[in-house]
């Protein structure tokens, strides 16, 4: 009995770019059969085109067209032999890992500020501009006293900012309170969440108030039943 299909997915050679198809890798396989390196690059500029089509994502980006003869390149396994406008990447380099991401590993003093406060701060204590630098510290002041009634539901006065501000800086910040201005933001305002307690009280006076309307209801049901003539 003669099988409807002999040539299944899981009989092929792998898709090296999936997001291309099997088809561009039977085109790039048979241009690689090509014996006229000239024939083989005029190919390979239509098949370029097609690709972009295929995957029209990849235009976003700035050099759309070297990445894709790079994906090209990938898919012929790294052995198409044709004069492409763009250096073509290495097996070598495609194996490469990218290098580590290190993260900082300084514990944050204020959770409620954030890690940018403490980087703020630090190009604060470096200015020379007396002005610039307090107009600069009221602003991050404020920031602060913003940050905490968000997060914590709490008015810091500006003794306890001034205080956190030395803190941060390293002692290179010393204010009074009286020093420092802060701008209050109105959006600012906490909004506490609502209890279960009143949530269950809101239940509660709906399901009283549900069922004396089905009483009602029943009651008059009953009523006009009585009353109706035949």
């Amino acid at each position: 009995m003669q099988s409807i299909q002999d040539d299944y997915n899981t009989q092929r050679s792998p898709l090296s770019i999936a997001e291309y198809g099997r088809t561009i890798q039977e085109y790039v396989a048979h241009i690689q059969t090509l014996a006229s390196k000239e024939e083989r690059t005029k190919w390979v500029y239509q098949l370029v085109n097609i690709m972009g089509t295929l995957n029209p994502q990849i235009k976003l980006q700035a050099d759309y067209q070297a990445v894709l003869w790079g994906h090209l390149y990938q898919i012929s396994g790294y052995s198409l032999d044709v004069d492409s406008p763009y250096p073509l990447p290495t097996e070598d380099k495609k194996a490469e890992k990218p290098d580590r991401i290190h993260y900082s590993d300084t514990g944050i003093r204020f959770r409620f500020y954030g890690r940018n406060l403490q980087n703020m701060i630090d190009k604060v204590t470096e200015i020379e501009d007396e002005n610039l630098r307090q107009d600069l510290v009221n602003l991050i002041a404020s920031f602060m006293f913003n940050s905490c009634k968000i997060w914590n539901d709490e008015n810091l006065t500006n003794e306890v900012i001034a205080e956190h501000l030395s803190i941060l800086s390293k002692g290179k910040l010393k204010l009074s309170g009286d020093e420092i201005t802060v701008t209050a933001d109105a959006s600012s305002h906490f909004t506490p969440k609502r209890s279960f307690s009143n949530s269950s009280n809101n239940r509660n006076n709906f399901n009283r108030k549900n069922n004396n309307n089905n009483n009602n209801n029943k009651n008059n049901f009953n009523k006009n039943k009585r009353h109706r003539r035949f």
